[in-house]
Order: structure tokens, then sequence, then C-alpha cells
């Protein structure tokens, strides 16, 4: 597959380090020759210096015959213009980043697809509605939908008294059936589960299980599952409002901001919110905001550190969810070891969003998600594929990959030792990176 992307800021060079990874033919545009430079050292991709919306560069990145097309400047207007240049070159999906809600309404979608604009991706809503996500499922750190909500991954820290926690896979028996174990992140790593592997403490468990199989899961791993109803923000910008319009009614807010008039424009749109005026990092100003009655803290501000340091002094103070949106990602790292409950990066979002639309058009029908060190892939199983042969247990599977779920007939099952797989059968494979390749000759 060909991918053009335009801008090479925080969001482009990430999608373009983690798909020329994949063996993805990639070139990128930006006028930053310096960006350009270290890309093109670090990673196997094709540069092109210049403006993405000018056509001669364009051209030059040979964009008409790329098959996705990604215009991720800081500027909407740019990102539209050049999707519409590029379409009209021949380019296959073109993908605009936009900054308004109202660009993904219906009117607005017609009117950009006319321009040539497929689709649009608004990165500050996707953050919004992952912390949406996580505080209406607060006992989980991370958690996915699949197949209209039958098949969930989620992931979940191991409790040190779980009763999980000290076992080898291979243990787990039928008890255990409502859960499969599809990835463990430990200590920056992700380990590929086999039956030899034993969880501890404090391992994040990435599991796929089905509704009905919620509960059992929360109990294995040490967990309660519960409502949040009062939670403290820190931060007022464009997400805390999309936060602020997506959640409950009955979810009650106190938001802590230092800027008091950017406050108090929010406090004007969200009457129902208390305002507390001060440094959410001092301990006196979440005691007045009513931390030690909050389930849930969640930090968006500017700053990557202090959003992983507030959520450290919020979690000392008793709450039991906080949420903490990390951009840097040299503070990715030493958020997860602090067991920052839900860490949200608006690249790897951008990513996961760009790879499912691909599903939805049916031009990608493998690449599915990315979790933090891994991948989750969809592959459909063609007749005569070698891994409808025998049960799981029997298949030679590399130790990079496992298959965590399988949606048959459009029901959702998940995947055991003795699962047999059949032709039609969609299976989704989590892997190690680079491993993408070793799943799909599986399925082969």
């Amino acid at each position: 597959m060909k991918i053009a992307i335009i801008g090479a800021g925080s969001i482009g060079s990430h999608l373009a380090r983690y798909l020329s990874g994949e063996h993805m033919d990639i070139v990128i545009v930006d006028k930053n020759p310096e960006k350009l430079f270290m890309l093109n050292t670090e990673h196997n991709l094709m540069t092109v210096e210049g403006d993405g919306t000018k056509l001669n560069v364009l051209k030059k990145a040979e964009t008409g015959n790329c098959d996705l097309f990604l215009a991720v400047t800081d500027v909407a207007e740019r990102n539209m213009v050049a999707c519409s240049i590029a379409k009209e070159m021949g380019a296959g999906i073109t993908v605009a980043r936009v900054n308004r809600l109202d660009y993904l309404l219906d009117n607005y979608r017609h009117s950009l697809h006319r321009m040539g604009v497929d689709h649009a991706i608004f990165p500050e809503q996707l953050v919004a509605q992952n912390i949406i996500d996580s505080l209406s499922h607060a006992w989980a750190s991370n958690w996915l939908e699949f197949n209209h909500g039958q098949l969930i991954m989620l992931g979940v820290r191991l409790a040190d008294e779980a009763p999980l926690a000290g076992k080898y896979l291979r243990e787990l028996n039928d008890a255990h059936q409502s859960m499969h174990v599809a990835a463990i992140r430990r200590d920056y790593d992700t380990l590929i589960p086999r039956g030899d592997r034993q969880l501890l403490p404090g391992d994040m468990l990435y599991v796929t299980t089905t509704t009905s199989g919620l509960p059992q899961v929360a109990k294995l791993t040490g967990k309660q599952i519960y409502t949040v109803k009062h939670a403290v923000m820190a931060g007022c910008g464009p997400i805390a409002e999309m936060v602020l319009d997506g959640v409950p009614r009955q979810l009650r807010f106190s938001i802590v901001e230092n800027d008091i008039d950017q406050a108090r424009q929010l406090i004007r749109r969200h009457p129902g919110c208390e305002l507390i005026h001060g440094e959410p990092s001092e301990i006196n100003v979440l005691t007045e905001a009513g931390i030690a009655h909050a389930e849930a803290f969640v930090a968006l501000t500017h700053l990557s550190e202090a959003n992983v340091l507030t959520c450290l002094t919020a979690r000392s103070l008793g709450v039991r969810k906080t949420i903490a949106q990390v951009e840097r990602h040299q503070f990715f790292g030493m958020a997860e070891s602090f067991n920052i409950g839900t860490i949200v990066n608006k690249q790897m979002l951008v990513a996961n969003a760009v790879f499912q639309l691909l599903i939805d058009e049916g031009s990608l029908t493998t690449q599915c998600m990315v979790l933090p060190g891994a991948e989750m892939i969809r592959l459909e199983i063609k007749a005569g594929s070698r891994v409808t042969a025998s049960p799981v247990k029997d298949l030679s599977i590399p130790k990079e990959i496992t298959f965590a779920a399988l949606i048959r007939q459009g029901k959702s099952e998940l995947v055991t030792g003795q699962t047999h797989l059949t032709d039609g059968d969609h299976v989704l494979v989590v892997c190690l990176p680079g491993a993408l390749q070793k799943a799909k000759r599986l399925f082969q």
C-alpha cells in the first residue's frame, strides 16, 4: 500500500514511523527540512520538502498514485485543500485533520466529500471520546469494542491480591473461560502470552471478553466495577469542553484552572460545574475541589509531565481513577511505570482512527488497533488456509503472535486451545511490532 502524509508534526511523524515499520510505501511532505531529515535517517520512507498544497510538490511526491492520502498539518483549511488537489490527481482515500467539531456533522461531511475529502479526523475529539469512555468504564485502564460491542478488549492492571496474581497461564481452567489474556505489558515490554508465562501483580493485562464476562474479569483481576459520580478535572481547553458535553448529566465535575478568564468562559457554558481557581499541582487546591470525595481525576493541561505528576498526587489522596493526557512520548513510559490509570495519547488515537476507517472502507482488511507495544489485527480466513487444519493448540503459531478472539457468522467467541477455526471466520490477532507479515502468512 502506498501512503502519502502531508505534515511532519507530531501526528504525521507518528503515523510515518509506525506505518513504515509495517513495510508500507510511505512518502511524507513537509516544509521543514530538519523534521524530514530525522524521519529519513531513522525510517524506511521517502521525504519531499515543500508545501503540501502546491500541485508541483504533490506531483513530486507522486500522490496521484497513492492508496491513502493523509493531510495532518495543524491548519485544517490547508489539509482540505491538499486533499482536494490529491483527489483530483487520482489519490485513493483522502483524510483531512480538522480543528472543529462541526466538520464531523453530516452536512459538513457531504460538503467535504464534494471537495475531495473522504474523511475528517478531529484529534481533540478522539481524545475527549476516549476520556468519556474511560469514565464510563472506570475500573479498566483501556476499553475497545468490536463487532457492535459484542466483543471487548480491555486493559486491566492486575491487583496484588487478585485471584490471577502469581498464576501461570497453563493453570487457567474452565473457571477462567470468560476471558482470554491476549497481551501482557510489563516493565516497558509487551509480552505475548504462553502457557509458561506467569501473571505478576502490577502487570497490565490486555484481555478479550464478552459483555457477560465482564464481572468475572473484574473479579479475577482484583477490580470492582463502580460508577463515577464526581470527577475533578485540571485544565479547561477544547478537550475539557467536549468531555463535559459528552458525559452523563449526573456526573458532577469540579474544574481546576489557573487561567481565570478561560475557566469562567467554560463555566458559563456549563453552569453545573464547580470552578476552583488555582494550580492543579497544589494539594490545597485539589482539596478545595473535593478530591477526597471524587472517584476520578482527569489531567488535561498542555504539559504532559504536569499531567502525570498531578495524577500521582490525586492517587496519593485516594482517587480511584486517574486519566492523564500525555503527548510527549518520553513521558509515556514514565506514566506507565507510575501506574497512572489511563494514559490518553493523541497520536495513537489518530493512528487507530486511520486504521479503523480503512477497515470500514474495505481498503485495509487486516489492520485494526494499536496497543502499547503491540498491534491487534483482524484477519479473515480464506478457503484452504492452513490455520483450519487443526485445533489452535496444535498449530505452529510464531511466538510473537496470539489469537485473541474470533467473529463467526456475526457472533463473537473467545479463542481457546480447543478452538477449530473455519473458512470465513474473522480472527482478532495480537502481534508484536514487525510480526504483521508473519500473521498474514498464517492465514494464506
